[in-house]
């Protein structure tokens, strides 16, 4: 069946399951949406499935869909990392869409330092940017599903391959009308006596600052618990509560910053690849602008 496949039909699957839309599938590859429709309807002949379901403006995925795109995107990243192998790139002529899983920290601060990178040196690059459950990091890598995962420091496997990107101090935020943005200093039971917003992607348990008052005996009152950065700075500015929070954060946002009035743990971030990547002249090439990316990132902080 293979040899009767041509080979860019499952180009322009991956590019319409990532999308989700025929028209954006065509600009995207730089073709009309007719060919794309004549595209997917031979390949729904090849497989003997509909693949992609109208459900309004947008085109989902079947099941067989969602089980054919893992082997799609293994076969496509193998034909890739052949063709470019001992052969030189220039940047601006890349085509590629990076799938990164990534989460609010990281998506705030790194990504718009790398996508700033990517506009000037490969700007026909795309950027799908998502949250994948941590513990999926690793299957999602091996698969091709995702090109990186920006995440916290955590146990991998022999496939996987990890490198730090930043480091960053917690501090605390507060409205600048809040009746304790006046002082110089915030002191320990002032923060104990406030009420808290807490981040977490996770349903449940503390954060950095939770097990810093844990080593102290000392607990906080987290009376609201979010799971963006962006809407708890939005709370914070019309409320009385504490945030504690990555210190880059604070320079995105109108609010008054104090030092953590006791030691916790600073929040570290992680970039993850598959070891097969990097047989990738553009992966690696890519990878290095991450990390460039983050690098940047607490010389800049240090200077406010």
């Amino acid at each position: 069946m293979l040899r009767n496949v041509d080979l860019n039909l499952f180009v322009i699957f991956e590019v319409i399951y990532d999308s989700g839309n025929l028209t954006q599938a065509a600009n995207i590859l730089n073709v009309t949406q007719p060919a794309v429709s004549n595209a997917l309807a031979r390949l729904r002949s090849q497989v003997g499935d509909p693949l992609f379901i109208h459900a309004g403006k947008r085109m989902n995925p079947t099941a067989a869909a969602d089980e054919l795109i893992g082997p799609v995107r293994q076969a496509l990243k193998l034909l890739e990392t052949g063709l470019e192998r001992d052969q030189e790139f220039n940047p601006a002529e890349i085509r590629k869409t990076v799938r990164l899983s990534i989460g609010d920290v990281g998506e705030s601060i790194i990504l718009p330092r790398f996508i700033a990178t990517l506009r000037r040196e490969a700007p026909s690059i795309r950027v799908h940017a998502f949250q994948l459950e941590r513990r999926s990091l690793g299957q999602k890598l091996a698969a091709s599903e995702i090109d990186f995962a920006i995440d916290i420091p955590m146990q991998i496997d022999g496939q996987l391959r990890q490198v730090s990107l930043l480091s960053e101090h917690q501090v605390v935020a507060l409205s600048e009308k809040h009746p304790l943005a006046a002082g110089k200093t915030l002191t320990l039971e002032e923060y104990l006596s406030e009420e808290h917003i807490h981040v977490s992607s996770r349903k449940k348990g503390g954060g950095v600052a939770d097990l810093g008052l844990s080593r102290l005996g000392r607990t906080r009152q987290n009376v609201v618990r979010l799971q963006h950065y962006q809407a708890a700075f939005s709370l914070l500015a019309q409320s009385r509560y504490l945030l504690t929070t990555p210190v880059s954060l604070t320079e995105l946002y109108p609010c008054r910053v104090f030092d953590l009035p006791f030691e916790a743990p600073d929040l570290e971030l992680q970039l993850y690849w598959h070891h097969s990547s990097e047989q990738s002249g553009v992966n690696n090439w890519i990878r290095e602008k991450l990390i460039e990316a983050a690098r940047g990132i607490p010389a800049e902080a240090s200077q406010t």
